[in-house]
């Protein structure tokens, strides 16, 4: 079959042809990569900012613009009974992708994503956390800034992909880490600098591949003393010294280290990366805790499911972004605990919808207006048979229903994409904000963290790459001064971006494990200069 989208060949499997019989849906049009890509254009990651509620005007902080194609109420508004989502009735001689993007225009969508949080203003996707600034996708958190998809982790800042966490810095794919800073895919890590693939390693510095190990500097055993020593000699203080240490442990990671070709533990017949105890799952990336899905990208507890991203606890579900509690859902967006749905945008606690934006607690509505049961049955019947004709059935939604422009969703972290490629796409970029203020030059705030004063705080201080102005808050300045760390001269975002990228790469390519030269398959792009990639054999062998 030939993508509509990228025009490449691709596969359509024997499991995709089984299941999409099954639940009575036409093939796909698009290969699995660009369907993958459209539903990340629908995944929020726009800049956090001040705006005014449509329903009360007071302000709030949101990733929605201003000029967003929606009314844009605070979630306490939104989940009142204070206002009625409107409705439509099928116009069979408009294409209803069109109705049923009128009928999202006009349904007000809440302003954040989360609940049961306490001084989280400046948060998206968080639940029941506290004292959270500029973060997104957190749960049950404490105290942490600038970080991004975090668990039950507290006092920290700088984090991307981590679990139990806590006094850490500059970390990503960690988990159950504590007092670690600049540390890559570590577990059970404490009191170390700069790890990469290390368990259970107290007392380290610049080391990789350790298991069980402490007092190691570049994987030297040092006694207690000698650590201790070296470690005071070195001027952690500075932000040009930690470049420079960057650098340096960038290319040990190039040329000492062992990486292993792919991230699948306790799992079995699964194909993709980031992988942990699941069953029959292909196509899938950071994925727990699921069996019998095919295309799926950060959707744990999931069974039966295919072409689903940030699905959680799903069940016989297709085409799916950002929901919870799905149940033969197909084509779902922003939904919790809804089933035997279609087509539905940011509902809620519902069954037997189509088409339908904004509604909670309903049933049996089609573009959110209510029929009997046997009604729905019969128009749903002849809408899907109307539909397959126009060839609008078995699609996700278009690019243009998506909530932010491209350029500021989840969507332009995985896909290069120019505002013209995504326009032919049907979709749009947002305009970039807060660009071309003045403001400090980064490169200028002190080198070491005894010249942190209170006198930065809320004062625009100008990206040393970037350019974008960033400033700092008291919670911040004091984390850097309790743990001796100079001050970042980049942009928050352009951090986590960094961070980010180690995850990034979706796309296989073959390659030979560096020890026995067998052929396997491996996610490190071959520009990142990796001389170690190791089958899952010679990494134990070599590691263990």
């Amino acid at each position: 079959m030939e993508c509509k989208e990228c025009k490449q060949g691709f596969e359509f499997l024997e499991a995709d042809k089984r299941f999409l019989r099954r639940m009575k849906l036409p093939a796909p049009t698009l290969c699995s990569d660009c369907r993958r890509e459209r539903r990340l254009a629908f995944w929020p990651y726009g800049v956090l900012q001040k705006r005014k509620c449509d329903f009360s005007g007071e302000a709030i902080i949101s990733t929605f613009p201003a000029d967003t194609h929606f009314p844009v109420y605070k979630r306490e508004h939104w989940f009142s009974d204070k206002w009625n989502p409107p409705q439509m009735e099928i116009d069979w001689n408009r294409p209803f992708f069109d109705q049923l993007y009128e009928l999202q225009s006009k349904t007000p969508h809440f302003h954040q994503l989360g609940k049961n949080n306490l001084n989280c203003d400046y948060t998206d996707d968080v639940w029941e956390c506290k004292d959270l600034y500029l973060c997104r996708s957190m749960g049950s958190c404490e105290d942490l800034l600038y970080s991004y998809r975090i668990l039950n982790s507290k006092d920290c800042m700088d984090l991307t992909y981590c679990y139990d966490m806590e006094q850490s810095y500059e970390c990503t794919y960690c988990f159950k880490g504590y007092h670690l800073k600049f540390a890559l895919e570590c577990r059970d890590c404490s009191d170390s600098w700069f790890l990469y693939n290390c368990r259970g390693c107290r007392h380290c510095f610049m080391c990789w591949n350790l298991r069980n190990k402490e007092y190691h500097i570049l994987n030297k055993p040092y006694t207690k003393e000698e650590y201790e020593a070296k470690i005071r000699s070195l001027h952690l203080n500075s932000r040009h010294f930690l470049t420079n240490l960057k650098r340096h442990f960038e290319n040990h990671l190039k040329n000492d280290a062992i990486h292993k070709s792919l991230f699948v533990l306790n799992s079995q017949n699964c194909e993709g990366n980031y992988i942990s105890n699941c069953k029959n799952c292909k196509d899938a990336y950071f994925l727990e805790n699921s069996e019998d899905s095919f295309h799926l990208f950060r959707s744990p507890a999931t069974k039966t499911c295919w072409d689903c991203c940030g699905l959680y606890r799903g069940e016989i579900c297709y085409e799916v972004c950002q929901s919870t509690d799905l149940t033969a859902c197909h084509f779902a967006n922003y939904s919790v605990d809804c089933s035997d749905s279609q087509y539905i945008d940011q509902c809620f606690n519902s069954h037997h919808l189509f088409g339908c934006v904004g509604l909670k607690r309903k049933k049996y509505c089609i573009l959110n207006k209510p029929y009997s049961e046997t009604d729905y049955h019969a128009t749903v019947k002849k809408l899907v048979e109307h539909l397959k004709k126009t060839g609008e059935y078995g699609e996700f939604f278009p690019y243009r229903f998506a909530y932010n422009g491209f350029n500021a969703t989840l969507g332009a972290f995985y896909y290069q994409e120019t505002e013209e490629s995504i326009r032919k796409k049907g979709g749009f970029f947002e305009e970039a904000t807060n660009g071309g203020h003045s403001g400090m030059d980064a490169n200028t705030l002190s080198d070491l963290s005894e010249g942190i004063t209170d006198d930065l705080i809320g004062k625009p201080i100008q990206c040393s790459v970037t350019g974008r102005p960033y400033s700092f808050i008291q919670q911040e300045l004091d984390f850097y001064r309790h743990h001796k760390l100079p001050l970042p001269a980049l942009y928050p975002e352009e951090r986590n971006r960094l961070r980010f990228g180690k995850l990034l790469p979706l796309h296989p390519h073959k390659a030979k494990c560096f020890k026995c030269q067998k052929e396997i398959t491996s996610y490190y792009p071959e520009e990142w200069g990796y001389k170690k990639v190791a089958c899952e054999e010679c990494y134990l062998k070599e590691i263990y």
